[in-house]
């Protein structure tokens, strides 16, 4: 099958040795896959497989994209002597994975609710390798549980203590969240895939004899230690759905052939059976998991600032406290909150006077910004927001601060779309030029020469002031000489021309007054 449109590329880098061990973001990287403008601003499907290494999650991975790549849903394997590829895999005792990697292609899939939305897929480092501390395995399981709309825990043989303890351990952000006040489960999709099941006779292989073991699993009895009834309340309590699915062995040749290249008909039948169940079952539409954040869908945009929040609190340097975790879910759930209110201002806004609108009086931009302002304040309060009123008083304010900004800078560009305003202080001058000819005219008219000739000073000074003018306008260059005269002119205006005409109009209402019938 084809898979030349995508690979896998590595987001989450990992450095081991004995005095270091940590993470990076490939940001770059990353931003390439989910800031692309074809998926930014569409809501976000995260599928990611964990587990520990060298357990089968890469070659699980490539079974997702094979179906996600074919044409036909109802035949989706293909070729049963087709290689299989895609995230890189082998067979073997050592790790092949390390970080974490995304496929380089989100798949676009239409909801039945007839909405588009895209589904990605991350590969994790496997836990508990030897060459990781217990740092590092924490931190790619968290971050992939942190991220995932439907994560896929991927376990050998059968669904035992220790695999729960251990998902305990790196979901404990979900315990402290909920006790922080999270609205909803911190997690949301959760399967338990056992691999090599031996056991079909007490749980048939499938979905229904993985709930039945699940439901067994995870009971509580009264003989029960303490300690085990809280691991199972803590973890019915982080996740908003648990699944389980029961997996045959894929045969003799997969386990033990080193040349073994993911050929169907090199595997057992009854496993390419239950591959061919399990797959739909997870990626057909009707099943995808939208990612959410406290109730809220995630776009690909958005799913690109979880990444950052949550890589500088696993970059500290020691294990970060859940808490903290949770914090910085809050900050960029805020954040995101805040985001889409200014947005709502500044879509209602062009509507009034945005860049291609022609210029309006300022009442009306001063009205459209009230209610524009409440509208967008109003969408702020009603997005359900995690970490408390404090926090989120915070953003309001933020928001309120970017918000009159942007009132500043539609004011000013709806100002300069004003022809008028453009040319006030030429046409004072000019006007003031002719005032001065014409006063002049009628002084040397009647033989006041003296008179005249003193007032050819300011009518040059003002010639001069024009010219001036229009040479720091078509140059830009000495533009506070241009402030200057700008402000003289506006002087004029404001203690010459104003009260000046405020006196005329007053006058000839006066005289409309005294010359109106006499009864």
């Amino acid at each position: 099958m084809d898979f030349s449109k995508g690979e896998p590329l590595q987001v989450i880098t990992t450095t081991g040795g004995d005095k270091q061990n940590s993470t990076e973001l490939v940001e770059h990287v990353l931003s390439r896959i989910l800031l692309d403008k074809r998926v930014k601003n569409k809501k976000v499907v995260v599928v990611s497989v964990v587990g520990t290494f060298r357990k089968g999650k890469s070659f699980l991975l490539d079974f997702f994209l094979r179906y996600m790549y074919s044409n036909d849903k109802s035949n989706w394997l293909g070729d049963p002597n087709e290689p299989l590829t895609g995230f890189h895999w082998r067979g073997g005792a050592d790790r092949d994975t390390t970080g974490i990697y995304m496929w380089s292609e989100p798949f676009l899939v239409a909801l039945p609710s007839g909405e588009e939305v895209a589904v990605i897929f991350l590969d994790t480092q496997g836990s508990f390798d030897c060459r990781a501390n217990m740092k590092q395995s924490a931190t790619i399981f968290a971050l992939s549980t942190m991220l995932s709309s439907k994560e896929i825990f991927n376990i050998k043989d059968n669904l035992q203590e220790d695999y729960l303890q251990h998902l305990q351990f790196f979901t404990e952000y979900g315990r402290i969240a909920l006790e922080s006040g999270y609205a909803q489960t911190p997690f949301q999709h959760l399967e338990f895939l056992v691999r090599d099941w031996a056991f079909p006779y007490e749980h048939p292989y499938g979905r229904k004899g993985g709930m039945d073991l699940l439901n067994k699993r995870l009971g509580v009895d009264d003989d029960m230690p303490k300690e085990n009834i809280l691991l199972r309340s803590h973890i019915n309590s982080c996740f908003a759905d648990l699944q389980c699915y029961l997996m045959p062995h894929p045969g003799l040749i997969v386990a033990s052939n080193p040349t073994f290249n993911g050929r169907l008909v090199d595997m057992d039948i009854s496993f390419v059976n239950q591959l061919r169940d399990y797959v739909p079952s997870v990626l057909s539409s009707e099943f995808l998991t939208v990612k959410s954040i406290n109730g809220q869908p995630v776009t690909c945009g958005e799913l690109m600032e979880f990444f950052r929040a949550y890589m500088k609190i696993f970059q500290s340097d020691e294990l970060p406290q859940p808490v903290s975790m949770y914090e910085a879910t809050a900050e960029v759930n805020n954040l995101n909150a805040c985001n889409r209110s200014r947005n709502l201002y500044v879509q209602e806004m062009n509507e009034v006077c945005g860049p291609r609108k022609p210029y309006v009086a300022n009442k009306v931009v001063d009205d459209a910004h009230q209610r524009c302002q409440e509208k967008a304040l109003k969408e702020f309060r009603r997005t359900p927001k995690m970490g408390g009123e404090d926090l989120a008083e915070g953003y309001e304010k933020k928001l309120i601060q970017e918000i009159e900004e942007l009132y500043m800078n539609y004011k000013m560009s709806n100002q300069n779309k004003n022809t008028v305003e453009h040319f006030k202080t030429p046409m004072v001058l000019i006007v003031m030029l002719f005032m001065f000819y014409f006063v002049t005219g009628i002084l040397e008219a009647i033989g006041l020469y003296m008179i005249a000739n003193l007032l050819l000073l300011p009518f040059w000074l003002l010639l001069t002031a024009l010219g001036t003018w229009i040479f720091v306008r078509c140059t830009g260059s000495g533009a506070e000489i241009g402030e200057q005269i700008d402000k003289v002119a506006q002087s004029v205006v404001d203690y010459v021309f104003v009260p000046a005409v405020a006196k005329v109009g007053q006058s000839v209402a006066e005289k409309a007054m005294s010359v109106s019938p006499q009864v």
